[in-house]
């Protein structure tokens, strides 16, 4: 009987362990996300954000979503209509 007890402690001492080690993984982070904001300042990340955000909702992409959305067999139709009313013009 003393072995079962012995393994559930076993357990939970590796799980707190597992945790502190979560918890100073996910501090560690912060912190280096923290400096790396202080580093490129917050109007340079705002273009960023700014460049990406646009870059999202540009035609093309709003295109490739439909593109996506859409029949494949459809979406192969209509670009073979098109490579042959090229190739006849």
């Amino acid at each position: 009987m003393f072995f079962f007890g012995n393994k559930d402690k076993k357990k939970q001492k590796e799980e707190e362990a597992a945790k502190k080690k979560s918890a100073a993984i996910r501090k560690q982070a912060l912190e280096n996300a923290r400096k790396a904001r202080e580093a490129i300042g917050e109007d340079t990340l705002e273009r960023i954000r700014q460049h990406l955000e646009n870059k999202e909702n540009s035609p093309i992409e709003q295109a490739k979503r439909q593109i996506k959305s859409m029949d494949k067999t459809r979406v192969t139709d209509n670009i073979r209509d098109m490579i042959d009313e090229d190739k006849y013009k």
